[in-house]
């Protein structure tokens, strides 16, 4: 059976991430980083930095043992990319031990500067992570995707006991700290998860007219399965994972051949809760019209009472993704497909 594909989507295999902004006090280039370590196709296994510029571009640092994505993209990344080069990172931590977490990397910069950081917990006293689907997307200019990062038993760096060296080019850079206590403890607003997911739903750059065979009603790209009722009629798509799967359910089935309108649920692993939209099909002759709009927006699953309050319906965390939308058109005799996405997030 011969079926069209309405949209991709992409699985990008970060598995530990650490945000460490210094925004109050910034470098005279940067104002954040980003510690990345990734572990799938087509990268091999790891570190990245990416550096948050002074003016909303990014700086992408892939290490020598990472294969070099040349014409990778970072439009969800607010302004977009400036530059992407390959280096050398040395010291690199991203880790838990002993219920402390230790973040560092080294390396030098496109001015040739020392990037030092290493923070490393010390604290004998509990915390409670929070299950947080991280709002990357809310400031970008031109999205070419949904990012949906699940960050699983995040949580803000402890300031008690902890032993923190943040250096660029040997100035030392103070970093931000949480305005709050959280769990009875004051924090840095430096941010860590250990275990993520990242969902690239509906990648544009990814998308052409194409036609699939199915097996068994499904057709499967990598760890992607999508999987079908009939005919150009999708039910569900599975994103095949080590430890669970992430499933998209259509309800009803997203049938490009008659008009429709039908919601999309979205859900990884239960702790995390779900996200929700609505889609809408209108079929005229030889054209499909495709609207996405996930405006139910994220529905968290609270653990504490801190995270009440922090990711409460009207949070940002919860409603940043309310505000973007996809429109396409498959041109069915042509075999053409166009798409877009708009975010319609206000300017941070």
């Amino acid at each position: 059976m011969k079926c069209i594909l309405p949209f991709v989507i992409n699985y990008s295999p970060i598995k530990r991430l650490a945000i460490i902004p210094f925004e109050k006090n910034p470098d005279k280039i940067y104002r954040s980083f980003e510690l990345q370590y990734i572990d799938g196709e087509p990268y091999k296994k790891g570190f990245r930095v990416i550096g948050y510029r002074l003016d909303n571009y990014v700086d992408v640092y892939d290490d020598v043992s990472l294969n070099f994505q040349e014409n990778e993209t970072f439009n969800v990344a607010e302004n977009g990319l400036n530059k992407h080069i390959q280096v050398p990172i040395k010291n690199t931590h991203l880790e838990k031990i002993d219920n402390c977490e230790w973040l560092s990397f080294s390396f030098n910069d496109l001015e040739n500067r020392k990037i030092d950081f290493n923070i490393k917990e010390a604290s004998k006293k509990k915390s409670i992570p929070m299950n947080l689907l991280a709002p990357i997307g809310y400031g970008s200019k031109k999205p070419n995707f949904l990012p949906l990062f699940f960050m699983y038993n995040f949580d803000f760096i402890r300031k008690s006991h902890t032993e923190i060296t943040c250096k660029i080019a040997n100035q030392e850079i103070i970093i931000d700290k949480f305005p709050m206590p959280i769990n009875m403890q004051f924090r840095y607003y430096a941010r860590y998860s250990n275990e993520c997911e990242l969902i690239e739903f509906a990648n544009t750059d990814s998308l052409s007219f194409k036609e699939i065979d199915l097996t068994n009603n499904s057709y499967q790209d990598k760890n992607i399965e999508y999987i079908f009722d009939e005919s150009n009629s999708l039910n569900k798509i599975i994103i095949h994972l080590n430890n669970g799967n992430i499933d998209i359910k259509f309800f009803p089935s997203f049938n490009i051949n008659k008009n429709t309108k039908g919601i999309f649920k979205i859900c990884p692993k239960k702790e995390m809760g779900y996200l929700k939209g609505t889609f809408e099909i209108n079929r005229n002759n030889n054209k499909v019209f495709i609207k996405l709009i996930p405006d139910k927006g994220w529905v968290s699953i609270p653990n504490s009472f801190i995270t009440k309050m922090i990711l409460n319906p009207r949070s940002v965390f919860c409603k940043w993704s309310k505000n973007y939308e996809y429109i396409e058109e498959i041109d069915l005799e042509k075999k053409i497909i166009k798409a877009k996405w708009h975010n319609n997030n206000p300017n941070p």
